[in-house]
């Protein structure tokens, strides 16, 4: 049998002796005897370690003893510890590290081998290049520093060192790699021969260096534009990426300087480029639809809803509710005890719209949320699995813990009626005389939008902006005293901070002031005015309508049931532009929209300056000239044209309705780019009403035409 020993016999002589063959015996077994001669120190030492074994097995029966603690009087008193020890010869290595050349010396002197200075070179972290990141700015430079806003203070921006003619990789290819590169090499061949071209007439004419380009530039332009194409028209992009191809091959000098002075990488080399500070709007390009305003407001009708009916299942008012309906709903409330379910958060809380004894306005402490809406992670075709919905402020998943806290909770009221107790919808009165623009030019359709805050009545309306539509021309941009107190004016959302309530001044109708988002004001604007309640906001607004002017919106519902109007003449560019896949109540956001067809990027201010509601309502109109745009097309393609309806009126006129014969000429000027079109079309028919007009139907609903 074979086991381990426990030296519990190593304290007992072995009973063999001398005689005993065990390699490993667990007895104790003295030396063999020594000469006589030989001293008796290596006996002697031969008992202490017998003693010092028995001593240590005795002490395994008992317990270790506890080390005594040392208490030091001063900390100066204690001795330094093994860490200690340690982190000071590291201190003393990095403060000494000796150069290579007196390593080498030093090395030469005694005679070694010396190593090349490669050996000892700093590989990581690399050596700072930047040596005047550190230190103060001279009074000079600090003197000569061109201001942010000067052209000169703009640079170019560097150019990398050499750009591949790849196409870039992005999230969903449309036709794949290999097709991308074929029609990225013809682009660039196009643009090589414009630039070519202008290198060549640039022997005898003198032009501006920045729009001689250099090989890599043009490369760069091709793959961005190639990448542009890709990722914003991925569905028709052979048709896009080719109707480009053979504008280039049909472009000439002139119109290439004229593409390049568009381009922001020769806006730059040009200084033209002035620095966007954080959370400023783009500045907003204009939309082309190759008509006058007469004719597009002509065309306008055409995207007018008909019919409202339908409308009311996604919470559009298209009737007042009765004094009843307000009233029942009024007395509900009461009888609730004016309990509410917090918008934000969830939680449920008691509200006092006038106080109560002790001064508080709601109950339940303060609202923890997350104030932005939550969002799913973009798939793609390698993802097979569920993927969980996140908030986009904190990147937290749905369910945890809001990142936002805020000293009320807050509610929103959304039937009819419950909003018509605390403020009664009114329809569009008739109004014979209208008011005229600031410009004294006859208002043919509004676009507005309004901001919204929590009041201890609801949400209501805080700010209220209308512009004339198409041209985009202010008529009212007004600050609006709720009738509750306030909880919070949403300010991340509507713009609207407690200083501007503070700072604003009385509305008078003939107030002029300059708009912070005008491009053209001051940098120290007018704060804006401000009337007593939402009721007067309505009624400015209803000065300059009439029961028969469009007034165009964004999810125009919302902004409707803010001032508790019933307009029977609305466009929505929610139903202009409806949700590909699902409609109604599903619908795209206004930044989303603008960004995409408008190439321009609005609600940037973020939270520190919210939204701007004259910003969103002048998008807002220049997507509904878009669509005028598309629906023109069409209409012409039909045979539509515009001419003399009888009576001496003016406007569009059918192809089935004769009203004079032969042939009209018509000129028109495009603004702005010089370029004059004729068009001779036969008229046989006026009558811009019966089968241009439409009705909204669930079809309608859902593809938006």
């Amino acid at each position: 049998m074979v086991f381990s020993t426990t030296t519990l016999f190593k304290g007992i002589p072995c009973p063999e002796g001398e005689k005993c063959r065990l390699t490993n015996c667990i007895f104790a077994h003295d030396l063999r005897k020594r000469d006589e001669a030989q001293p008796d120190a290596p006996t002697q030492a031969r008992e202490e370690q017998t003693q010092k074994t028995a001593a240590a097995l005795d002490e395994q029966d008992e317990p270790p003893s506890k080390r005594r603690r040392v208490v030091y009087d001063k900390p100066e008193e204690k001795p330094p510890s093994r860490a200690d020890q340690i982190r000071d010869q590291l201190a003393e290595t990095k403060s000494y590290k000796p150069s290579v050349a007196s390593q080498d010396a030093e090395k030469s002197s005694n005679g070694a081998k010396v190593s090349p200075a490669s050996l000892t070179r700093t590989v990581s972290p690399p050596a700072k290049t930047n040596e005047t990141a550190g230190k103060p700015a001279s009074a000079d430079s600090v003197v000569n520093k061109p201001a942010p806003n000067d052209a000169s203070s703009v640079r170019p921006k560097p150019m990398p060192q050499k750009v591949s003619l790849n196409p870039r990789l992005i999230a969903n290819d449309p036709v794949g790699h290999a097709s991308r590169t074929r029609y990225l090499k013809l682009l660039h061949e196009m643009m090589a021969n414009l630039n070519k071209g202008l290198h060549d007439r640039a022997k005898t004419v003198q032009f501006k260096d920045a729009f001689l380009l250099s090989e890599n530039e043009v490369v760069l332009l091709a793959v961005e534009e190639e990448e542009k194409i890709a990722t914003v028209n991925g569905k028709v992009y052979a048709n896009v990426i080719k109707n480009r191809i053979g504008a280039y091959k049909k472009m000439t000098n002139d119109s290439w300087i004229e593409h390049l002075k568009s381009l922001p990488l020769v806006q730059s080399k040009l200084g033209m480029v002035q620095k966007q500070g954080p959370g400023q709007p783009d500045r907003a390009r204009p939309v082309e639809t190759g008509l006058t305003p007469e004719e597009e407001l002509a065309i306008l009708p055409h995207l007018v809803v008909k019919d409202q009916t339908p409308l009311a299942q996604f919470d559009y008012v298209t009737t007042p509710p009765t004094a009843e309906q307000a009233a029942e709903a009024a007395a509900a409330v009461e009888a609730s005890k004016n309990y509410e379910v917090c918008e934000r958060c969830s939680a449920r809380f008691q509200i006092f719209p006038h106080r109560n004894n002790e001064g508080q306005v709601t109950t339940n402490g303060p609202c923890r949320h997350h104030p932005l809406r939550k969002a799913y992670p973009q798939r793609t075709k390698a993802d097979t699995g569920p993927k969980e919905p996140y908030h986009p402020c904190c990147q937290a998943l749905v369910g945890s813990l809001g990142c936002t806290e805020s000293e009320h909770h807050v509610f929103k009221t959304s039937t009819p009626a419950r909003m018509a107790a605390v403020l009664p919808f009114v329809s569009t009165p008739a109004n014979d005389q209208p008011r005229e623009s600031k410009s004294g030019q006859k208002v043919g359709a509004v676009a507005f939008d309004c901001e919204m805050g929590y009041t201890t009545l609801g949400m209501e309306v805080i700010r209220v902006t209308a512009v004339v539509w198409p041209t985009g021309e202010e008529l009212l941009d007004i600050l609006v005293r709720p009738l509750g107190i306030v909880l919070d004016l949403n300010s991340r959302f509507s713009g609207v901070f407690p200083e501007d309530i503070t700072n604003a001044i009385p509305y008078f109708p003939t107030t002029e002031h300059n708009s912070p988002s005008d491009p053209s004001s001051s940098s120290s604007p007018q704060p804006l005015p401000i009337v007593a309640s939402p009721q007067e906001a309505r009624t400015h607004l209803l000065t300059y309508l009439t029961t028969s002017t469009p007034l165009i919106g964004h999810a125009i519902e919302n902004d409707l049931s803010a001032i508790r109007l019933c307009h029977p003449t609305i466009i929505d560019t929610v139903l202009c532009f409806p949700h590909p896949r699902r409609g109604l109540p599903m619908r795209l956001g206004l930044r989303h929209l603008a960004e995409k067809f408008l190439q321009r990027a609005i609600q940037q201010g973020g939270p520190e300056r919210g939204h701007d509601s004259l910003e969103d309502a002048r998008a807002t109109g220049d997507l509904v000239r878009v669509k005028v745009r598309e629906v023109w097309r069409r209409l012409r393609g039909e045979g539509w044209g515009f001419g003399s309806i009888g009576d001496g009126a003016w406007g569009l006129v059918g192809p089935e309705q004769e009203v004079e014969k032969g042939r009209r000429k018509r000129k028109r000027e495009r603004g702005g780019d010089g370029v004059r079109e004729f068009e001779e079309k036969a008229v046989e028919g006026a009558g811009g009403g019966g089968s241009g007009e439409h009705r909204l139907t669930e079809a309608y609903l859902e593809d938006g035409k």
